[in-house]
């Protein structure tokens, strides 16, 4: 009879513990935030990514009630800013992540204690950036057909530039060599900034970038683009025509980018900061700003930005191991 007793007096005191357990971790996440939020971009200030995460933090400020503060942490591919808020254990550190951390790093290397899928959470995604396909002006094509028709009755006479080994630059044109059976060489470069020095110069002959890193190049003069790498046209560059209109309807490629979380993250925070996000995409000056980059809001669910990172994962997993693609 005691022992029924106790039995009983320890299952609704366990009860109670679940209970107090539960209501602390829900009352945490309804006061969230209660301090500064700290965004980790994994790239250099000044940059477009940078540039980008800043304008969205901004906008998000207004939704959640406490300051964005930015904290670079570039390096690695953009796994070192990852890895910062994956060992984070403020609460308040969330990562402004893209397709090099979530996608490409983890299909060159096999390394356990990386494995964003397991270790970070999904918020929402927040900006896809098309890559163009960009010439110097000197050059002498004008359509994406032209270089490869060169290309196959000139193997390996041609070059392109990227940003880096394994970088959304390289991969765009190795789609385009997948795609279209041909050959050219890679000149991997030290970031994208060099990469498009010698390219305005004619030391290398094709690129495809980011279209905020190119857009001010192109309308200077300085560079022709032949075709954007995306489904739709821009309206930052409504004269040049999608590659799928240049008869390459498998080449599109670029940079996403979206917010995670460490895995712990209560699912009422992963809510809270979605909302935020949505709202700050959707505000007026940010559609004005995007516009300008060449870049598209991406407004979803934290399950939509899932499935699409796995998604992203089989298609750039399979090109990185078909065409032999290695870190630097």
């Amino acid at each position: 009879m005691i022992f029924k007793q106790l039995h009983k007096f320890f299952f609704y005191l366990l009860l109670l513990s679940f209970s107090l357990f539960f209501s602390f971790f829900s009352a945490h996440a309804q006061n969230w935030p209660s301090k500064s939020v700290r965004l980790v971009v994994p790239f250099a200030a000044g940059g477009p990514a940078d540039a980008l995460a800043r304008f969205i933090g901004m906008k998000m400020t207004s939704e959640l009630g406490q300051p964005v503060v930015i904290d670079n942490k570039a390096g690695a591919g953009g796994v070192l800013g990852a890895t910062d808020v994956i060992q984070s254990t403020d609460g308040h550190s969330i990562l402004f992540a893209s397709t090099g951390a979530l996608v490409i790093v983890p299909a060159m290397s096999i390394n356990p204690n990386y494995r964003p899928e397991r270790d970070l959470i999904a918020i929402g995604q927040a900006v896809n950036t098309p890559s163009v396909a960009v010439v110097s002006a000197k050059s002498r094509f004008n359509k994406l057909s032209e270089i490869v028709s060169y290309a196959k009755d000139n193997p390996a006479r041609l070059n392109y530039a990227s940003a880096g080994s394994g970088t959304s630059t390289q991969l765009g044109t190795e789609l385009l060599k997948r795609d279209a059976s041909i050959f050219i060489t890679h000149i991997p470069y030290r970031g994208a900034a060099p990469a498009i020095t010698d390219l305005i110069s004619g030391t290398v002959d094709l690129m495809f970038a980011d279209v905020p890193a190119v857009i001010s190049f192109i309308h200077a003069g300085q560079l022709k683009a032949l075709a954007l790498a995306a489904p739709e046209r821009s309206p930052a560059l409504p004269d040049v025509m999608t590659t799928s209109e240049a008869g390459f309807k498998t080449v599109i490629s670029g940079t996403w980018y979206g917010f995670m979380g460490p895995a712990k993250m209560p699912v009422e925070v992963v809510t809270k900061i979605n909302s935020a996000l949505k709202k700050a995409l959707q505000h007026p000056e940010t559609v004005v700003f995007f516009k300008s980059q060449g870049v598209e809001a991406a407004i979803g669910s934290p399950q939509d930005f899932s499935k699409f990172i796995s998604a992203e994962g089989l298609k750039w997993g399979a090109l990185i191991k078909s065409a032999n693609v290695k870190p630097d």
